[in-house]
């Protein structure tokens, strides 16, 4: 009965922990560049010791194999001159206060120093990581399929694309940026296209059918706890009135 709840537990912990998952991969269905994360179960054994343990071990639930699933979405259409989409692989980079991060949210702005930058004010880089500066004055900014962009047909900056061998070496750190374990390298056959976002790779009927069956689990998983506890209570309760 004891390895009843403790496997229940266990269970608990990383269904508590999807839910999470889930319920932010909905929460986020709408926002731009947004890369669903992932929770991948597997087995853990425990091993018992004592005289009464019976089977030796106790298999319980972990999930060490979380993963951010890069699949790019769709891209819509915008019509505004800031917003950029990649089409296929590759990153945006920016400045951030941590140092410098990865996006796929190419839904930039303009600083009140003319720096193109993210929502939350971060510089957007270009491909030498420099930021990029946009004189308001100097006509429209068209960018080119290979992220050129121009003003009064003179280019001013390339917006850098970058990739990554291993994805696996990105980890989230908020606000749709990630940190990087490894170096990238530009991306120079990138397609940049203005006036257009990258929508979220969440498939929203999914995500939502998930919450309910991990909901569902949890708790049918509270039930088995509570019935086992109830049991061990009971098991006590015979022992003490017999003795």
């Amino acid at each position: 009965m004891e390895n009843a709840i403790t496997v229940g537990l266990s269970r608990q912990i990383v269904l508590a922990h999807a839910l999470d998952v889930t319920a932010n991969n909905v929460a986020n269905q709408t926002t731009a560049g947004f890369k669903a994360e992932k929770v991948a179960f597997r087995e853990y054994l425990m091993r018992l010791d004592g005289p009464d343990a019976g089977d030796p071990t106790v298999s319980l639930a972990h999930d060490p194999d979380s993963y951010t699933d890069f699949t790019p979405g769709g891209l819509q259409s915008t019509g505004a001159p800031l917003d950029f989409a990649i089409d296929g692989d590759g990153f945006f980079a920016v400045s951030a206060p941590s140092g410098v991060r990865y996006t796929r949210d190419g839904h930039f702005g303009l600083s009140e120093f003319g720096e193109l930058v993210t929502r939350d004010g971060h510089p957007v880089l270009d491909d030498g990581s420099n930021p990029i500066l946009i004189d308001p004055d100097a006509g429209p900014l068209l960018v080119s399929p290979q992220g050129e962009l121009q003003q009064d047909g003179v280019p001013i900056a390339r917006i850098g694309v970058f990739a990554f061998e291993d994805t696996r070496a990105l980890t989230k750190t908020g606000a749709n940026l990630f940190a990087a374990a490894e170096e990238p390298t530009p991306r120079e056959t990138a397609i940049v296209r203005q006036g257009f976002v990258e929508l979220s790779n969440v498939q929203p009927i999914v995500a939502m059918t998930d919450m309910m069956e991990i909901m569902r689990a949890y708790e049918t998983t509270a039930q088995l706890i509570e019935t086992s506890g109830e049991l061990a209570r009971e098991a006590v309760r015979t022992l003490t009135a017999t003795t």
